[in-house]
């Protein structure tokens, strides 16, 4: 298996699958700091009464509830509190960007995907609205229809880092490699040390040959990110290509070393090993 993928200089599979697994986890970890930031505006709009869209106190009442439950970890009974402020004010699109939020976190992701649509057709001209449908869409493995709304949340505030960082990982997913190096370019402007970007720059580089290119920026990476998996994973993928194979087994060996409770992706690596020091032996006369 690694021989072809080697002789077709495709990128190591574990750093792909480390890649969209990470990103998805970071995203339901920023669950409850959306929610934070939702609740303190809520207890601002409380405290001061005004706001671009009006809604009612009762709605209001119920979202802060809601926030509060899904905090507690009463994740139902948050659902609840948050379908009941949108039934009194059904056009305002935070509350169905916090309520898609949640049902993404409980893994109900057609209810999700219903309460993101809604959250942009209320206002689409909020970033945060196609952003957290794309966050879902993501989710779906739909990543097609996520690249639509990555692309109008990066239009509508086109410096932020992170919408770029994940159009760039939605561009990865889909395999469109002509716009991958350009994109991670941009999301290297806003960030210099997103080590995602860093590895797909990187990745972009070696299936162009440009090796130098990829192992200076896959060093970048693990300089970086030293406890990202996918950061030596993407240095040992190119150092493995240049026959560099001692380098490549140490990071290889890095990675395993970070990897938690995921057999897999475990096995994965402890076989890429295995083939490097078996090809070396046999070298040996």
């Amino acid at each position: 298996m690694f021989s072809v993928l080697i002789e077709n200089l495709q990128f190591f599979k574990p750093f792909f699958i480390e890649l969209t697994r990470s990103y998805l986890k970071e995203r339901e970890l920023s669950m409850r700091k959306i929610l934070a930031a939702s609740m303190l505006s809520f207890c601002s709009l409380l405290v001061s009464g005004s706001a671009a869209q009006a809604v009612t106190p009762e709605s209001k009442a119920h979202t802060k509830r809601g926030i509060e439950l899904y905090n507690q970890g009463k994740a139902k009974e948050a659902i609840e509190e948050f379908k009941k402020a949108i039934e009194i004010d059904p056009s305002y699109a935070d509350y169905h960007r916090n309520l898609s939020a949640v049902y993404q976190a409980q893994n109900m992701l057609s209810e999700a995907q219903k309460e993101g649509e809604a959250a942009v057709k209320n206002k689409s001209s909020d970033a945060k609205n196609p952003e957290q449908l794309a966050i879902v869409l993501t989710a779906m493995k739909k990543h097609a229809e996520a690249e639509k709304y990555y692309r109008q949340a990066l239009k509508l505030a086109p410096q932020n880092a992170e919408y770029q960082k994940n159009l760039t990982s939605c561009l990865e997913a889909q395999g469109k490699k002509a716009e991958l190096e350009s994109q991670a370019k941009e999301a290297l402007k806003k960030n210099p040390k997103d080590v995602k970007a860093l590895c797909i720059l990187s990745k972009s580089y070696l299936d162009a040959k440009k090796n130098d290119d990829a192992e200076k920026t896959a060093r970048e990476a693990v300089a970086n990110g030293p406890k990202e998996i996918q950061a030596h994973l993407a240095l040992a993928r190119v150092l493995q290509v240049r026959g560099k194979d001692k380098e490549s087994v140490k990071e290889y060996e890095s990675a395993l070393g970070l990897v938690k409770g995921d057999e897999a992706l475990s096995k994965q690596i402890k076989e890429a090993i295995n083939y490097i020091k078996n090809k070396v032996d046999s070298r040996i006369p």
